[in-house]
């Protein structure tokens, strides 16, 4: 029999964090009042093209971005750090991640720009959704100086480990969950033709060690793990677990893909299994096969890009799915990109009768264009599915933001009316046949990056919403710093909660804090620590996610 819980040990733990977080809060505000730094801007970028751990992300110019540097994501208004500069060219970016936050393609990435060091005019060229400059990627992957083996040996790696820990005032509820992920990128093993490439994570409750002796992959995820083969510099095969970023929609997929490019032209073949729906595990009852087509071009201001994929997916012997993936991007006008992407269902079962009728799935549409240099906007329509995660930690807020911004009509207007000072409006419209309601949504955004006397980045953030069932209000002040630049990064934020359920006639108060470290030991060496206090009526919650990443 357990012995029972002191709740007077419980009281104190929690006044114990409390305390710890108010001295974290009070040893940060001294910090801003007595350092200082060059006044910073922050520079827009895109993800374009992913594989294994490198990062493609595309700038309108990457004048003030070096190598070794940090590149950042938004969530909500927090800016995260989450990616290290490897190499650059004129306008581009590779990156390997810096912690456990991933990214995907069309993703938006931002970079630290010592404003007093960068030249009075720039090109104001913007990144089109969904860019995927091969010609780019090529200068980047391979990195070497013309004339040399373009096969040289490149290994590098990553790896890391998590605390992700939910405290609550009964103990009986806290959680503590480990994480340990090991990437590596090896190409061109000993100068050869022979390429590796991996991204596995084992993740594992404390006290729960029975849930991974039941089945080891509920722990294990293998995301990436496949051989590379060379034939030649425009033809490649693959055997192994890989998510292709030509058909990316399709998953990771187990087996042989095969790539060929010549000219303007590319082409693949892809033959193998989808990994278990279950626990990411190998299935070999859910055969799959396709092959793909595309031309791309670039010209003196714009470039354009099509591709066209079939595939078809079963469950044993049966047809799963069957369907087309088509997918064009372009900027055809200067200031004005285009992106397109569909899924086209070629097969459906009606009353046990195959057919197969086309029929239209999945469809996103956007254009950004850039009006003047301190105006721009971004337009798009999204009817895709959710997508499903397998290991993201998101408070609960996040989550229904994330689920509200998911889908329909939105509208993004971004203004600059000076240097440090910069305003965002994003509003969007879902809806579904089974929803009582449409969901909208309204975020607003203002950013001063050089603060007085503090140096330091303030944001303050608004984001209103209707979905089916609740209406809310979420408002945030967030302010942020690097206390020692290039080595110490912080932030402080608060946000406010107000969730309003309409079919229960209940509300939600939450009050969350959080306090984010990040400090770069050595080039090789990366810690950071985070804590989120959230304070409702009935009780206080929180969570503390710390994560060091060795690079070698």
């Amino acid at each position: 029999m357990e012995e029972p819980i002191d709740m007077d040990l419980k009281s104190k733990f929690i006044m114990k964090i409390d305390r710890f977080c108010l001295l974290v809060c009070l040893l940060l505000l001294i910090s801003y009042s007595v350092s200082g730094q060059t006044g910073l801007s922050l520079v827009e970028g895109q993800v374009t093209y992913i594989t294994g751990e490198s990062i493609y992300v595309k700038f309108s110019k990457t004048d003030g971005i070096e190598k070794g540097d940090t590149l950042f994501i938004k969530n909500q208004g927090l800016l995260k750090p989450v990616l290290l500069v490897q190499h650059k060219s004129s306008v581009s970016c590779l990156g390997h991640y810096l912690n456990d936050i991933t990214v995907r393609i069309n993703d938006t990435i931002y970079a630290k720009i010592d404003l007093d060091l960068q030249p009075h005019v720039m090109d104001e060229n913007i990144l089109p959704e969904g860019e995927v400059d091969l010609s780019q990627q090529t200068l980047l992957k391979e990195a070497v100086e013309p004339g040399k083996n373009i096969f040289t040996e490149n290994i590098q790696g990553r790896l890391s480990a998590s605390l992700y820990s939910g405290l609550n005032q009964n103990s009986e509820l806290n959680s503590h969950r480990l994480r340990y992920t090991l990437s590596m990128d090896a190409m061109n093993i000993s100068d050869s033709r022979i390429s590796v490439e991996s991204y596995i994570s084992f993740s594992h409750k404390i006290k729960e060690w029975d849930v991974v002796q039941e089945n080891i992959f509920n722990a294990l995820k293998v995301y990436n793990l496949a051989l590379r083969y060379d034939l030649n510099e425009g033809s490649k095969v693959w055997i192994g677990r890989r998510i292709n970023p030509k058909i990316a929609n399709v998953g990771a997929i187990d087996g042989l893909q095969y790539h060929q490019t010549f000219n303007h032209f590319y082409t693949g073949l892809v033959a193998g299994t989808r990994p278990d729906y279950r626990d990411y595990s190998f299935n070999a009852g859910l055969f799959e096969y396709g092959a793909y087509i595309g031309h791309d071009h670039k010209f003196n201001g714009g470039f354009a890009q099509s591709s066209l994929a079939f595939f078809e997916q079963r469950n044993h012997s049966k047809i799963d799915r069957r369907f087309l993936y088509i997918q064009h991007s372009n900027m055809l006008a200067k200031n004005l990109n285009l992106f397109s992407s569909s899924e086209i269902e070629l097969y459906k079962l009606e009353n046990g009768v195959p057919t197969n009728n086309l029929s239209l799935t999945s469809l996103y549409l956007s254009m950004g264009l850039k009006i003047t240099k301190g105006i721009s906007v971004f337009g798009s329509y999204d009817t895709r599915k959710n997508v499903i995660y397998y290991e993201t930690f998101k408070n609960y807020a996040d989550q229904i933001l994330e689920q509200a911004y998911r889908q329909g009509l939105r509208f993004r207007i971004n203004l600059r009316p000076f240097k440090y000072l910069s305003f965002s409006a994003n509003a969007g419209s879902r809806f579904s046949e089974t929803d009582a309601r449409k969901t909208k949504t309204l975020n607003l955004s203002a950013t001063y990056s050089r603060l007085p006397l503090l140096n330091a980045s303030f944001n303050i953030t608004a984001n209103l919403m209707q979905t089916n069932y609740l209406d809310g209000n979420i408002f945030g002040l967030r302010l942020s710093k690097d206390l020692i630049p290039g080595k110490l990064y912080s932030m402080l934020q608060y946000r406010y909660v107000h969730f309003n359920y309409i079919n229960t006639n209940t509300e939600l108060i939450e009050h969350i804090a959080e306090i984010d470290l990040s400090y770069q030991l050595s080039k090789s060496l990366y810690f950071s620590c985070n804590i989120e206090s959230t304070i409702e009526d009935v009780q206080n919650l929180y969570r503390v996610y710390l994560n060091i990443r060795l690079k070698f």
